[in-house]
């Protein structure tokens, strides 16, 4: 069986969570045929290409850069007349409305999709880009809903004048996911809520997993004091994570905690990130080879986060690696968790603290979550399950019962 994986990044577990998952998918793919990659990838992120080399027959990447501005290059206006024209004159995205000069689309029918026996597309407007596809034989991995993303952002985001036409693309991109779902052979998401907000038959959960083998094995030395979060900070609900925590949550901890600091660990921290370093209660790390040593040394794991989609694989590393976790209710979305068994959930600075500073100060405590998590992770969030359902996912999408003809609707396109 020949298929053909296409990704917005590196399919490479050194990535982030989305690198994780996608890592994870390629290695069950390439167990049920021969993989061929069509992948984004920065000039900066050709190492982590080379980690998915020994998993693929052949391995195709388009500069992430160049793409991105072949795309947005249409989008350089000058009024807001003209935001207001290009708001109202198209149904698509603003990432998918120049599909025209993508050069992932262009290297993707020089690879003569219709060859291939399955198509697996992660991201929904990376399928944007390919109206072409022969879309009976595509799977498509929403493993966050966008436009469930840009709404949350905005409700964290102060009102501005041109701010409707953040709310008009997240209504765009909404109806980019329908269309995809009514298409697409299969459409996968990270968990029922998601599923059913979209509300498809179509719809399939494929709930992100960590490699357990890897989690530390537990009782090593660690800080109860440190705490520890993890993030791609190209991901901006991240970002106003971390940003929330030092500011609103952080000094409330050491007012009664002076021996309280956070470890930022993550690829590629912005400004305003690396701006909250001093090396005494906060350290921004930046980019590490191996996040393993950084969750054994730590007594807490945070994940504060207040906008995003999907699920958090830092939790489920974490408790991988037998670690207690403070998240808000948001951070912990998707998973099938319960506060006080799994982790403490907190949505406010008070009470968020309040969990951080009764973890830091009760080690049986953190040993009882970490053991409930680790239990979690080995019976619902395992590798083996993952895999298991994406073979169960291509076998039923390349039967020859299910090619049936796909109508679309008057006018559409994707």
């Amino acid at each position: 069986m020949r298929i053909l994986y296409i990704t917005p990044v590196p399919p490479s577990p050194r990535h982030s969570g989305t690198g994780i998952r996608l890592f994870n998918t390629l290695h069950a793919l390439a167990s049920c045929g021969q993989v061929t990659l069509l992948t984004l990838a920065s000039n900066r992120h050709q190492a982590l290409v080379e980690d998915c080399r020994p998993w693929c027959r052949d391995l195709v990447t388009v500069d992430a850069d160049t793409e991105l501005r072949g795309l947005y290059a249409p989008l350089r206006r000058t009024s807001v007349w003209e935001d207001c024209w290009a708001a109202i004159s198209t149904l698509d995205p603003v990432r998918v409305r120049n599909r025209n000069a993508s050069e992932l689309a262009r290297l993707a029918r020089l690879l003569g999709v219709e060859a291939f026996d399955l198509v697996w597309i992660s991201k929904g407007w990376v399928a944007g880009l390919l109206p072409f596809l022969d879309w009976r034989k595509v799977v498509v991995d929403l493993d966050d809903l966008e436009h469930r993303v840009q709404w949350r952002m905005l409700s964290v985001t102060p009102w501005y004048p041109t701010i409707m036409f953040k709310y008009v693309e997240l209504w765009k991109h909404r109806l980019l996911e329908r269309r995809l779902c009514r298409r697409a052979a299969r459409v996968l998401v990270c968990s029922e809520g998601d599923r059913e907000i979209l509300g498809y038959n179509k719809l399939r959960v494929l709930p992100n997993c960590v490699d357990i083998s890897k989690g530390a094995p537990g009782g090593g030395p660690e800080n109860p004091y440190r705490l520890l979060f993890v993030g791609n900070f190209k991901y901006p609900p991240n970002v106003d994570a971390a940003l929330f925590f030092c500011e609103l949550v952080l000094p409330q901890i050491r007012k009664v905690e002076p021996r309280a600091h956070v470890y930022i660990v993550g690829r590629e921290p912005p400004e305003e990130i690396q701006a909250l370093h001093n090396g005494f209660d906060v350290v921004v790390t930046g980019t590490v080879v191996e996040v393993t040593p950084y969750f054994e040394e730590c007594g807490v794991v945070i994940v504060p986060l207040r906008v995003g989609g999907g699920t958090r694989v830092k939790i489920l590393e974490a408790f991988a690696n037998r670690k207690a976790v403070v998240s808000t209710s948001i951070g912990a979305e998707g998973l099938q968790v319960e506060d006080g068994i799994h982790l403490y959930l907190a949505d406010d600075p008070a009470n968020f603290a309040s969990r951080c500073l009764t973890l830091m100060r009760d080690p049986s405590a953190r040993r009882t979550l970490g053991e409930a998590g680790r239990r979690l992770v080995e019976t619902r969030y395992n590798l083996s399950i993952f895999h298991q359902t994406i073979c169960q996912v291509v076998s039923g999408v390349t039967r020859s019962d299910s090619l049936q003809p796909i109508c679309a609707m008057p006018g559409e396109a994707i």
